[in-house]
């Protein structure tokens, strides 16, 4: 009798044992919010983007690769789960969308060539062949501080093939003597280093 109650004992044990590595204890959601939803630096691109040109595109922040993308026809099956697999991860820092339409103008990301980890050291050239055999500008804009937000319009316009002017009045120094306006060659120059290819 004895055997029986303790092969009982042993047999609950075992089957709580075994029930306890079926099932999760504890909280199903252990979620709590996050302080920001961007970086500091996401925050402040975003911030300057929309002053440099809020009034011209809406601004969409991190968007997936695959969202903005599709297959072309008569894609094979393999060559889709090729280039899903390649895609799936990638993400984009800012997409530019026409105001009324809200089609696609152009993708930005930012680059960081200082840091390994954050923001795109290196040029994704999946992601970089991606986006120009569907037609979509790339913009690739290095991080760091002191843009004004006419240097960054400039050099977005330029990208997508806009007239670039110079619309702010120019500067006089204290002499008197009237400051240069950037020529055209001045401002594409600006406007090439601003926004890599």
């Amino acid at each position: 009798m004895e055997l029986v109650s303790l092969l009982i004992l042993v047999l609950v044990v075992l089957a709580a044992f075994v029930a306890s590595k079926f099932t999760h204890s504890g909280n199903p959601y252990p979620f709590t919010q996050k302080k920001s939803l961007f970086t500091q630096v996401e925050t402040a691109f975003l911030n300057l983007l929309e002053k440099a040109i809020g009034s011209d595109y809406k601004i969409v922040s991190r968007v997936r690769l695959v969202d903005i993308l599709d297959f072309q026809p008569g894609t094979d099956d393999k060559s889709r789960r090729s280039a899903l697999a390649k895609a799936q991860n990638k993400q984009l820092d800012y997409v530019l969308l026409d105001k009324e339409s809200l089609k696609i103008v152009a993708a930005i990301d930012l680059v960081n060539n200082a840091s390994k980890n954050g923001h795109k050291a290196k040029k994704d050239w999946f992601v970089n062949g991606a986006l120009e055999s569907a037609g979509v500008p790339l913009i690739r804009i290095k991080v760091k501080t002191g843009y004004k937000p006419q240097e960054v319009r400039q050099a977005i316009l330029f990208k997508l093939g806009k007239q670039v002017t110079n619309s702010k009045p120019p500067i006089r120094k204290a002499t008197s003597k009237p400051s240069a306006v950037l020529s055209p060659s001045q401002v594409k120059s600006q406007s090439t280093a601003l926004a890599q290819v």
